[in-house]
């Protein structure tokens, strides 16, 4: 565990070391936010999207590479998916006082976003993203706006009893945010990723998730591989969820509303594609009711 600001490059080290892996796909979510930043319409500013991509040396967008055609299918639906959850997450600060963001990524939300004071985040991922991600801000002079910790975790490990190691209090109220990471897990897994949010969840917690099933992944993976051959959705192979959005949270105990992407997008004075055969349109249709928010009982 660590607190904001305690990661540094240590001796002979040159820079940070970029993702791998499944890591890369945050490099293309900074991307889509570096982009969304500069526009003078912008839904969000994140500062330091365009520091990660640089510190990774700037060739995860190269032309004509994977991630770049990913990057151009995806532009147009990641900024609502993170204008979505950057709304739920303010108003959750007025019941709760400790977020906790699953598989964070390059996610800046704890320096970006006017939190109260109070507030307490924290970042689950592997050591090698967070140690990455500390080294960027560190060279910024990054500060967040309440307190931020970070945890080590595995997902597929008892991260449960490492977060509350780091601080986590699970008699009291939390908001939980999961975005984009049931896809690369399996059923099984992401079941069990509920199950233990569940388990650490006093009543009146909150819940915000993007939600995928299982036969939307395949669909997705199958078109993007017909593009591209990304080796990005290659990852999704076997991923999403095996149920309907509100049965499975109810069955955890979460009673669930659903958002309808393209609503959301008309709210915010954007547009989707309409369905087609392109990755962005077969995406756009199967996120439709992706967006998902949850209350604990």
């Amino acid at each position: 565990m660590t607190t904001s600001g305690s990661s540094s490059s240590g001796p002979g080290e040159s820079g940070p070391v970029a993702p791998t892996g499944v890591g890369r796909t945050a490099l293309m979510v900074a991307g889509a936010r570096a982009a969304e930043s500069a526009r003078p319409d912008a839904l969000f500013v994140d500062p330091y999207a365009a520091d990660f991509l640089a510190a990774a040396g700037g060739e995860e967008f190269a032309g004509g590479s994977d991630a770049a055609r990913m990057w151009d299918s995806f532009s147009s639906y990641l900024p609502i998916r993170t204008r979505y959850f950057d709304d739920y997450l303010l108003d959750a600060t007025r019941t709760v006082e400790q977020i906790v963001i699953v598989a964070a990524g390059l996610d800046t939300r704890a320096f970006r976003l006017p939190l109260p004071p109070e507030i307490v985040v924290y970042e689950l991922d592997t050591p090698e993203m967070l140690t990455f991600k500390q080294r960027v801000l560190d060279a910024q002079g990054a500060q967040p706006a309440g307190r931020r910790v970070t945890v080590p975790a595995d997902l597929r490990e008892d991260w449960g009893a490492r977060l509350v190691a780091a601080g986590f209090d699970p008699s009291a109220p939390a908001a939980w945010l999961v975005e984009g990471l049931l896809s690369y897990l399996s059923p099984e897994h992401n079941d069990r990723l509920l199950a233990g949010i569940s388990d650490l969840s006093a009543a009146e917690s909150r819940l915000s998730i993007e939600y995928l099933h299982v036969d939307s992944v395949a669909l997705m993976a199958a078109a993007a591989a017909g593009e591209s051959g990304s080796e990005i959705t290659a990852m999704w192979q076997g991923g999403g969820v095996a149920e309907p959005a509100q049965p499975w949270l109810a069955r955890h105990g979460w009673d669930a509303e659903v958002s309808d992407t393209y609503e959301r997008a008309a709210a915010y004075h954007r547009e989707l594609p309409t369905l087609g055969d392109t990755v962005m349109e077969r995406f756009a249709e199967a996120a439709r009711h992706g967006l998902v928010t949850a209350r604990r009982r």
